[in-house]
């Protein structure tokens, strides 16, 4: 689904001339000023006290519901501009010696349809992998079947027949390691930056001092991809149980937020990266359909008995915490489906501008910018009032102010808007009138 949210701008002609008595007509609008919110009446300019209650429990006058068209001095509707923002994704991939067919199918998709498919939206990506380099061509057994090698376009690398070492390039960077059945969380927390604890983890090309930590940029929106055929277990114990959890999925997020929160987030409760996997765990009725995050966590495993060894339940519940999505391992076949499905949720998961500029009054009129009333309609059938603050210095939650020719979301108020992807926000201005009458 695409993520919008349509910033509605409405003028009614609150004064759209003089009446006989020379008085300017308003209707109700909504301000937040020093004293709290108040409404200004209509048929007057005087401000009257607010209902009863906080900001957040604010009810409009029902007189100012309706928006009579026809008398409108400015009517102008404006699309909300959508920022396409720029995204680092973290690829797991396991490289245990049930992986084969996995590994060949991520090779095989990576560049024809999850990097096609950022390259053509044209979102600012960049693809970090953490895993072991193929360094000749592949075999039906032995490490190089279930190592990986990425080629042009996403890399710089021209051929994998002979590659001594991954090649990097704006696009694409490979921290060289293996990774193991049960360790993803381990690794990519002791590889992120130096020191590196065991030394069997360290990048088998130095091509990465720093750790991958090197490669992530500021500003861009964190996103892991894993892929494995097993779990986040100790040793090689076949009971599934929570004792024998290396690394829960709670415990990475407080471990990661803490270690990189400039990345990944300051609150472990609200991290700040999403999580999909690619998993064993069984298929939907669609086989290659993705599990929601608001979907349980599935215990049954996909494909033939013995194909997988677990459904990656830590990894799943990782994934719903912070909103990825879940896809059974072995549908590797149709790669290209799930590929596709994880680089478009990457692309439509967009931020939006908090402020947008005022239009011009018509001839004769005036925008009167201290009583701007703003409602919002969220996407579940929320709804509420933001006041204005005369500065950004007085901002609240659920208020804006005005700067210049530009009116802003206070940076409570846009976090809340931002984060609902269906709200409408609606924006009165009242006008008054600069004619001259005569007596």
């Amino acid at each position: 689904m695409s993520r919008r949210l349509l910033l509605t701008l409405v003028l009614p002609a609150l004064a759209c001339g003089a009446d006989a008595t020379g008085e300017s007509r308003t209707r109700p609008g909504l301000v937040l000023d020093r004293e709290g919110p108040v409404f200004y009446e209509s048929g007057t300019s005087a401000a009257t006290p607010a209902p009863s209650g906080t900001l957040d429990g604010l009810v409009e006058p029902e007189s100012s519901q309706t928006i009579n068209i026809p008398q409108a001095c400015v009517i102008a509707k404006a699309e909300a501009v959508l920022v396409k923002q720029a995204v680092d994704i973290i690829v797991l991939l396991d490289n245990s010696g049930s992986m084969e067919d996995e590994s060949a199918a991520v090779e095989a998709n990576i560049n024809g349809n999850f990097a096609s498919v950022l390259e053509n939206s044209g979102v600012d990506y960049r693809v970090i992998l953490l895993s072991r380099q193929r360094r000749g061509p592949r075999e039906e057994s032995g490490e190089s079947s279930t190592s990986i090698c990425v080629q042009t376009p996403l890399s710089g690398l021209s051929s994998c027949d002979d590659a001594e070492a991954p090649v990097f390039s704006e696009r694409f960077f490979q921290y060289s390691t293996k990774l193991e059945s049960h360790d993803a969380f381990d690794i990519a927390l002791d590889t992120y930056e130096p020191p590196v604890a065991n030394e069997d983890r360290e990048e088998k090309f130095d091509q990465a001092p720093l750790g991958w930590s090197d490669w992530l940029r500021p500003d861009a929106k964190k996103v892991f991809l894993e892929v494995t055929d097993d779990d986040e277990l100790v040793g090689d114990d076949d009971e599934d149980s929570e004792d024998n959890v290396d690394i829960s999925a709670s415990a990475f997020i407080a471990q990661l937020t803490a270690l990189a929160p400039q990345h990944f987030g300051t609150d472990p409760s609200h991290p700040n990266f999403v999580f999909h996997s690619i998993v064993g765990l069984d298929e939907k009725a669609q086989p290659t359909a993705a599990y929601l995050p608001e979907e349980p966590i599935q215990a049954g495993l996909c494909g033939e008995d013995g194909d997988v060894k677990r459904s990656g339940v830590t990894y799943q519940e990782l994934s719903r915490l912070t909103g990825g999505l879940r896809f059974p391992l072995c549908q590797f076949d149709a790669y290209d489906v799930v590929f596709q499905r994880i680089a478009e949720d990457v692309v439509l998961t967009r931020g939006i501008d908090c402020d947008f500029p005022i239009p011009d009054a018509p001839p004769g009129l005036e925008l009167d910018l201290n009583n701007v009333a703003i409602s919002y309609l969220g996407g579940g059938g929320s709804a509420a009032q933001f006041g204005q603050a005369p500065t950004v210095g007085d901002c609240q939650a659920d208020a804006f102010y005005v700067d210049g020719s530009r009116l802003n979301l206070c940076p409570a108020t846009c976090a809340r808007v931002q984060s609902d992807p269906l709200a409408a926000v609606t924006v009165l201005f009242t006008c008054e009138s600069q004619l001259i009458v005569p007596r």
